[in-house]
């Protein structure tokens, strides 16, 4: 319907896109166990995407609060057709609302949202929300049952709350870097982002919990995870090692992993790379026999081993990793090989949940992509929710907010210009 001349039709955005739906193998009345939970998501980098993601597939409602301009995950490579695919990778089934938080108007849609959500993810540096006028305290005054998730490099409360910091300075810092060394002892720059990674789960772990705290008190909580803890904590058993002997584990006083012989990783003929982990006495006698050395089998490493690497090193040097695949085959010894991603995602236990779901978008097709490997119905296809443009005005009539509304928002820059028929 058009609204006059030189005016918007908001209808194109409902014939265009809908919004999120979710199929699944096995018929449409399947439920997942957070269904009916209302996420309002207001993070800008991996951590608090990956969170109301993970929440996202269990089922809760996800709208995201974005700024009037594209952020730095919509500019992130690969782009494809003027299209992230690193965005993508991250924000199926959600909601989008575009909004200038610096207008009052602006706020008043947030608290809007906020009376009927159950949960707010963020993720930047402390005291910002609060600046905005969307912090804990005055959302929490809207809605007392609010859970209310912060994740930032260091925590709200630390004397480092202020510092930025990214997945590589909080792995760093966290002594996560130090245990990724090469023989030379240089750390290296891993391409997985740890601190990102767990504080995300940690994120929805805490924030599963809270509701059900929230089911006995009827009373929300804000939850302050801190990167850098999340990283620190990958190293627990590590860290008991330290305390009780008081040396670190490259000292000698544990098992640094890196100088087991029957821990590590050797390159074969064809420069790939295969896996022995064969530490228990039953896995390496068939790690021995398998690579015919059976006099190998009385030798057992139990510390570092350097001459056992090199022999282990020889031997593996001498045959291409599709050789050693047949022969470990079925072995059950604990030797894997180094695989690429392309080899990961066809392997068995990735193929046998399903582990790759795609999003269909109105511009690039079909987006495959990794779930989240939680252990309810898998869904099969996400829309792609659309772009702020269009998924405003559709959030917004939800609110109530007639066209004459969205139209007056749209025209303050409130809201995105909207689509013109």
């Amino acid at each position: 319907m058009l609204l006059g001349e030189n005016r918007i039709s908001l209808a194109p955005a409902f014939m265009i896109y809908t919004l999120p739906r979710l199929l699944f193998e096995g018929g449409p009345n399947l439920t997942l166990p957070l269904q009916n939970i209302k996420v309002l998501d207001f993070s800008h980098l991996l951590p608090g995407e990956l969170c109301s993601t993970i929440l996202a597939d269990l089922g809760c409602e996800v709208t995201r609060i974005e700024s009037l301009q594209p952020g730095l995950a919509q500019k992130l490579p690969p782009i494809v057709k003027g299209e992230s695919l690193y965005y993508w990778a991250i924000h199926r089934n959600k909601k989008r609302i575009g909004l200038d938080l610096k207008k009052d108007e602006a706020k008043e849609i947030v608290y809007k949202l906020v009376e009927q959500a159950d949960i707010v993810v963020e993720n930047f540096r402390p005291g910002v929300m609060s600046r905005l006028g969307v912090g804990y305290g005055k959302l929490h005054s809207i809605n007392k049952g609010l859970i209310y998730c912060s994740i930032s490099g260091y925590g709200h409360n630390s004397e480092f709350s202020q510092r930025p910091g990214h997945d590589l300075n909080l792995v760093a810092e966290s002594g996560v870097l130090a245990h990724m060394a090469q023989e030379d002892d240089r750390p290296i720059v891993s391409s997985i982002l740890v601190s990102d990674h767990t504080s995300a789960l940690y994120g929805a772990l805490s924030i599963v919990a809270a509701l059900n705290e929230r089911n006995r008190t009827g009373k929300g909580r804000h939850i302050d995870i801190g990167m850098f803890h999340s990283a620190l904590s990958t190293l627990s058993i590590l860290t008991t090692g330290l305390l009780y002997t008081g040396q670190e584990a490259s000292e000698g006083t544990s098992v640094y992993r890196a100088q087991l012989a029957n821990y590590n990783v050797y390159k074969c003929k064809d420069d790939r790379y295969l896996v022995v982990a064969s530490l228990e006495p039953q896995f390496w006698r068939t790690f021995c026999e398998r690579v015919e050395r059976p006099d190998l089998i009385p030798k057992l490493p139990v510390g570092p081993s350097p001459e056992m690497k090199r022999v282990i090193a020889d031997i593996i040097n001498k045959k291409t990793l599709a050789e050693w695949n047949v022969i470990f085959e079925d072995s059950n010894c604990c030797v894997s090989p180094v695989n690429t991603l392309a080899e990961a995602l066809e392997f068995v236990p990735a193929r046998e949940r399903e582990m790759v779901v795609g999003v269909q978008h109105p511009t690039l097709g079909s987006i495959p992509q990794l779930r989240s490997p939680v252990d309810f119905p898998v869904p099969k296809t996400f829309d792609a929710p659309p772009n702020p443009p269009e998924g405003t005005p559709l959030v917004l009539k939800e609110l109530g907010y007639s066209d004459a509304d969205i139209e007056r928002l749209a025209a303050g820059n409130v809201i995105p210009q909207l689509v013109r028929a």
